[in-house]
């Protein structure tokens, strides 16, 4: 079963804040500015959702939830296209990775939410090991090259194509989310170092990364705290996955035939559907 990740939704104290640093610094199209929420996203899908709690308070200390979304473009010279606009808006960057299957930036929103903006390497240059999986690694970017080759485009807003290529979490317990991602969720690991696990659907380097890295045993996010309300994942067909759910006694709430609602073992809300509704 096919599985890839459908739209991110962020709790925030001002949705038009936001909504104006992922349009002008993202690229991301307003496909819809309702009363409490805001939904982003390009060739009217929907990757980002912005729901306003005006009384909404950033988390004291580390907590379950979003580590980084990772907005996936199609081509390494709209990631270099993207660099240029990047630089060109003085917008502060926290640093890059050569990830060997991708090249990355990573920053953060107004809100403090981790972005990252990649785009991978053709598959048959990706290196694996003799069992598939793929390695660990963060080398220094090639930033000039990166510039050289998106040099030539001209960043008006992001691609058509573009996806929510992963979602990265930061999560309490490692063992119990392998459990949950792999085994009940049907995830394949593809990395996995002490501190964090990587999850794949199909071939895919990963549609879900974990870690530990702010500490284990965090608490989750209170419902007024900013930050990840929900993420979706987009399947094929619910059954098998609500037989699984039902085999290994997952709470989880059916909203209707096409969307399943449930909590990963860290308290962070997952809705499960076949079509871009959820």
């Amino acid at each position: 079963m096919t599985m890839e990740i459908g739209k991110v939704v962020l709790k925030t104290k001002s949705k038009h804040t936001l909504a104006a640093f992922y349009s002008e610094i993202i690229g991301l199209k307003v496909i819809a500015d309702e009363a409490d929420k805001i939904a982003l996203g390009v060739d009217n899908r929907v990757l980002l959702e912005l729901i306003e709690i005006k009384q909404g308070k950033a988390p004291k200390q580390a907590k379950t939830g979003l580590y980084h979304t990772a907005f996936l473009l199609p081509s390494r010279a709209e990631l270099g296209s993207f660099l240029h606009h990047l630089l060109e808006s003085n917008y502060p960057i926290d640093g890059a990775g050569d990830h060997i299957y991708s090249e990355a930036l990573y920053f953060r929103d107004p809100d403090g939410n981790g972005i990252e903006v990649y785009a991978d390497r053709p598959r048959n240059e990706w290196q694996r090991d003799e069992l598939g999986n793929l390695p660990m690694a963060t080398n220094e970017v090639d930033g000039d090259g990166i510039l050289m080759v998106g040099a030539e485009l001209d960043w008006y807003a992001a691609p058509n194509d573009t996806t929510i290529g992963h979602i990265h979490l930061q999560v309490s317990h490692l063992e119990d989310t392998r459990q949950f991602y792999q085994t009940i969720l049907g995830f394949q690991v593809t990395t996995e170092i002490p501190s964090a696990l990587f999850f794949a659907s199909g071939d895919y380097h990963h549609h879900i990364g974990t870690n530990i890295w702010a500490g284990r045993d965090l608490p989750k996010m209170a419902d007024l705290e900013t930050g990840l309300a929900y993420f979706s994942i987009q399947v094929e067909e619910l059954d098998r996955l609500e037989d699984r759910l039902i085999a290994y006694d997952v709470a989880y709430e059916k909203d209707s035939d096409t969307l399943i609602t449930l909590e990963d073992p860290n308290g962070i809300i997952i809705k499960i559907a076949t079509n871009t509704k959820s």
